[in-house]
Formats: C-alpha cells, structure tokens, sequence
C-alpha cells in the first residue's frame, strides 16, 4: 500500500501566499460581503440625503456642512473675482442660494489658499447637490488612495481593503469629514502617499508630496519640520521645491503679495471661529479657550504650554534616531499635530486612523481592541457636540497620543535593534 500525506486543506493553503507568508482571508465571503453591503448602505444614505434635501421645498439648514465654503469659492474663482475672494459680502453673494431664506446674510468663510478656490471651479459648474455628491465621492477615493497606498507598510491590509474601507468610514470624524464637504481625506492621503515614496526610495518626490499639505500650514509645517530634525535631507529638499511652486501658483492667481493676505485673513478667522465653533475645537489651545474663555489668560497659557511640550515630544523623538521605526512615528504625530495645532476641529480628528492602523499592525488583538473600542466610541460622541458643549475628539486625541507613545516604544524595544521591526516598516535613513 502506498502511504500518501494528508491533503491539506484548500482553507489553509488560502491563507498562504508564494513566500509562505499568512495572507489575509481575502476568499472569505464575510469578510468581503459584509463590509461591502456596509459601504453600499452608507452610500445609499448619503446619496438620498443629498437628493432628499435637493427636492425640499423648506429647507431647515444648509446641506453638506462645510461644502458651501468650497462651492461658493469655486464659483467666485469661475467668475475671476480673485479680488474679491476672501470678501465676506462677496462669499456671502456666491452661497445666497445655499441657506435657508430665514438665516438671512450668512456665508460658510473660505479661509483657505486660492488654488484650493481653483481647483474646486469645475465641481461649482454642477448643480450644489449633485456637486456635493462627487465632493463626497472624491473624498471617499481619497481614502480608498490612502489605505492602498499603506499595503506595502501596513501589511494586514491585504485582503482587507473592503473592511479597512468600511471601519474607517464607520469613525465618525471621517464619516463626517467625508460627507461634511471637508477635505480631512485629502489630507490622509498625501501623508500616506509621502509614506509610501519614502518607503519605495522616493525622496524628493516624498518632499513635494509634503508640500501639497501647504494648503493646511498647520500638518505641513510640522510634517517637514519633522523630517528636517529626522536628518532626511532629500525630503527636505523635496518640501522646499514644492513650496516654491505653490507660491508661485498663488501669483499667478491673486499677485505677489498673496501669502500675505491669506495669512491675515487665516488669522482672523481664526479668532473669529474660536468663539463662534469652540465647541468643535479638539486642539488644547481650542479647548481651553473653549471651556474657560478665549479672553482666559491662565489656562490658555497652560493650554500653550501642553502644545509645546507636545512639539517638543515628536521633536526629541524624530531627532534621536534617523533609523528609528516611521510607521510608529506617524502614528504618535497625527493626534500630537492636532493637540498641538492653533485650529484644529473635530473633522479633523480622523487623521487618528493612521494611528489605529499601524497599532491592528503591530499589537496582539486582544491588547489593542479595547484603545480602538474607546477611541471609536469618543469619536462617535462627537455627533453630541452642541449637547455636550465640548468636543470629545479632545480626550479621543490624547489617548491616541498615548497609544501612539507605546507603539514607539515597543518598536524601539524589540531586540533592541532596528532590523527587529516587521517588513515593510523600518525605514532607514534614505538621505
């Protein structure tokens, strides 16, 4: 009789790839349908909402969040009224037909750079609703970008975009970053994308990727100020390049002395927006003025002194080790640029997914379900926030900032050396 070894299952020969590594159980069918049938409801949602408010006679509010800032600046950059983009009578005259009757003279302020009003001038051709609903897809394929993007590092990805797709847009901050007309996606996008050219040897190109961020000064600045102290020269370089190249895109738009303007007029609302949104700001400067008083000298300047305590954190930490592990660095950066930044809202909390995704990476499931559980759970309270007075993403972003400390220091402390750290995330110093 001739022995024969025992057949191996088809299920475990699935969950191999060519190099005898585990693979993600991409054939089976609930980790692919039920996210799928996920996404599909939300979408649903979305898209009868927007058609739903299109058709209503008597509208209660304005649809689509923020989106009206972004339409009326796309339109009043259609017309060449460069002069006047930041013109509150102006902004409010290209929103006019955006707000119920009943609000009266109101506007959703633009306050970003004018190639942002450029790049938004073909979504304001199409009617508002419809123009909503290609924003929102938009900003859904921004997010699909990021997580394929974050394959290579993020190896338990694969096979799992649909859930990763479905979890992230099940977090508040990003469900409602993605259909609230803001632009948080986008944001996670480029960073991820300079992830991924750094980690394929990319540099420069990282650099100028880094320098698109400019259209939020607060994420770029840190960002490339990061890498500076990281030794990374070339990246440097890259964001050096890129910035002059935006510059010169907003002279060719509103004249030489644009920079200049769009500060001022940042500033500004700036001050205005703290006393007006307070109640979304998740910053710690945002939330003590929100809590104690923008006027409230003690414990803003306390509040001053966590965010440069924070700066000083992420700076000794991309400082002292050019090798060190990328993946856990950006992981702790995310929430430290919000807690840290002057502005920063709840939408803006969902950068925090970067963190979540590099800790379902690299810790056991039972020790990181309950940090994702809590941080889920803050973020999906912040639909409360006008009850609340307060927005919970505050507390959300310093626990994500502590578990983003324990990544690092259990990627610093694996054999005590850099080449301990799994495929796909050490990155050394390129430069």
């Amino acid at each position: 009789m001739t022995h024969r070894e025992p057949a191996t299952p088809v299920r475990d020969r699935l969950a191999e790839n060519s190099s005898g590594e585990p693979r993600a159980e991409s054939g089976s069918f609930r980790l692919v349908a039920y996210p799928i049938a996920i996404l599909l409801a939300l979408a649903l949602a979305v898209v009868f909402g927007a058609l739903g408010a299109r058709n209503s006679e008597t509208p209660t509010d304005a649809f689509g969040g923020d989106y009206p800032a972004f339409y009326g600046a796309g339109e009043i950059a259609s017309a060449g009224d460069w002069d006047t983009l930041y013109s509150l009578d102006r902004q409010i005259e290209a929103q006019r037909e955006l707000h119920p009757a009943g609000e009266g003279e109101v506007a959703r302020f633009f306050a970003y750079p004018p190639q942002v009003a450029f790049l938004y001038q073909p979504l304001a051709g199409v009617d508002y609703y419809w123009s909503y609903l290609l924003h929102a897809l938009l900003m859904a394929g921004a997010l699909l970008g990021a997580i394929l993007l974050a394959r290579p590092m993020l190896p338990w990805l694969r096979g799992r975009v649909p859930a990763a797709m479905a979890a992230a847009l099940l977090f508040w901050p990003m469900f409602r970053a993605v259909t609230g007309g803001s632009n948080t996606a986008l944001t996670l996008l480029l960073v991820v994308g300079a992830w991924r050219l750094m980690h394929d040897g990319h540099s420069l190109a990282a650099g100028l990727t880094l320098a698109a961020l400019l259209y939020k000064p607060q994420f770029a600045v840190p960002m490339v100020g990061l890498f500076l102290l990281r030794r990374q020269w070339r990246v440097v370089a890259g964001a050096g390049l890129g910035a002059v190249l935006f510059y010169l895109s907003g002279v060719a738009l509103r004249g030489w002395s644009w920079v200049g303007e769009w500060v001022e007029v940042a500033a500004d609302f700036g001050r205005i927006d703290a006393e007006i949104n307070g109640h979304s700001s998740i910053s710690f400067v945002g939330f003590a003025e929100n809590i104690f008083g923008v006027g409230s000298s003690f414990p803003v300047a306390v509040a001053y002194g966590l965010a440069g305590l924070t700066a000083l954190l992420l700076s000794v930490l991309w400082w002292r080790d050019p090798a060190a592990d990328l993946a856990a660095l950006l992981a702790i950066t995310m929430p430290g640029i919000l807690l840290l930044s002057l502005h920063a809202m709840s939408h803006d909390g969902a950068m925090v997914v970067l963190t979540a995704a590099v800790a379902v990476h690299r810790r056991r499931r039972p020790r990181w379900t309950p940090w994702i559980a809590i941080i889920w759970v803050l973020g999906a309270s912040q639909a409360f926030i006008l009850q609340l007075g307060f927005s919970p993403g505050f507390p959300m972003l310093l626990l994500t900032l502590l578990l983003g400390w324990r990544l690092v220091q259990e990627s610093e402390s694996r054999d005590g050396s850099p080449q301990s750290s799994p495929p796909g995330l050490h990155l050394a110093n390129a430069d």
